[in-house]
């Protein structure tokens, strides 16, 4: 196996284009490489190509970035078929496609058979076992999680997910990789939730448990936590941030590797996304996303009122 310096990589292939691929590959060009992109839904791939542009531009607008949006933008291909991923000549396939684990074990079947002896292969995935999925490749020396915090485009952390195959060299060359496109990775063994959701998540329950008891308001459970513990967001924004059936689908696998109850996600986010909310994605969840600038807290009684 040969592993290349970080400084060489000039483009990386990207398999998936949904919320966090096209977030990922935003990240990926403003840290100067090409993307090579496969995304199957052609619907998806063409709204996000367009929502990768606008973010670009909102930066530069915005004086956070200096780069040209045209010239950047320039280096995303979207590709046709997913075998076009072996042929891009990108020494990194960074796997970025719906967090089911039976559907990435799946994708690395095929892809461990396709892509070439030397690739690495990097998951974006946020609890699912890496070591499992790096067998379905059938080479798991060279395959570790990088699970990037929604939008990665804005967020520097990189949660990076070791596991005893994993060839040390790999591991160092992703961790400089990842410096140098400006993000700011942290290592941690291959356990249920990592470390980032291993507290994420029963935190996330906790405050639902709250709000559903009634004890607080959506509004002032997120204003005590950023106004008394500093957290930029507060819980719930976070929480459609991420996605109700994205919360719902790590609290169950969680609970499922450990038996843990405060990993058990209560029946206020199931009956939300019973009718159709799922936070931001949707246009409402805890918030009303009608004015993406400005979205509104929805009061108890109206969180699980039917879509129209």
């Amino acid at each position: 196996m040969s592993i290349p310096k970080a400084n060489d990589v000039k483009s990386l292939a990207v398999m998936g284009f949904g919320t966090m691929g096209h977030t990922w590959s935003t990240a990926l060009l403003l840290g100067g490489l090409d993307v090579f992109v496969y995304e199957a839904n052609q619907k998806v791939a063409d709204k996000n190509k367009e929502r990768v542009k606008g973010y670009l531009e909102s930066l530069k607008k915005k004086g956070k970035w200096d780069g040209d949006v045209d010239s950047t933008f320039s280096k995303l291909t979207i590709l046709e078929k997913e075998t076009d991923l072996a042929e891009c000549g990108a020494p990194v396939l960074l796997e970025v496609i719906f967090e089911d684990l039976q559907l990435k074990l799946d994708t690395y079947k095929r892809l461990g058979d396709a892509m070439p002896n030397d690739t690495i292969f990097w998951t974006n995935t946020s609890c699912l076992d890496v070591e499992r999925m790096g067998d379905a490749s059938d080479r798991p020396e060279q395959f570790l999680g990088t699970h990037g915090m929604n939008p990665v485009h804005l967020m520097k952390g990189v949660e990076v997910v070791r596991h005893p195959k994993l060839d040390q060299g790999v591991l160092d060359f992703t961790l400089e990789m990842l410096k140098a496109i400006n993000k700011d990775p942290f290592v941690t063994d291959n356990v249920p939730g990592f470390i980032v959701n291993n507290g994420l998540i029963p935190w996330m329950i906790h405050y639902a448990n709250m709000l559903e008891r009634r004890q607080a308001t959506t509004e002032d459970i997120d204003k005590a936590l950023k106004s008394s513990l500093g957290h930029p967001q507060g819980v719930f924004l976070l929480t459609d941030f991420i996605g109700l059936n994205t919360t719902i689908l790590v609290a169950e696998e969680l609970y499922r590797a450990t038996l843990d109850p405060r990993y058990i996600a209560p029946p206020l986010l199931y009956k939300m996304r019973e009718v159709g909310w799922d936070g931001f994605k949707t246009g409402r969840g805890f918030y009303d996303w009608s004015d993406r600038k400005n979205p509104q807290p929805i009061p108890f009684d109206e969180l699980t009122k039917p879509k129209e």
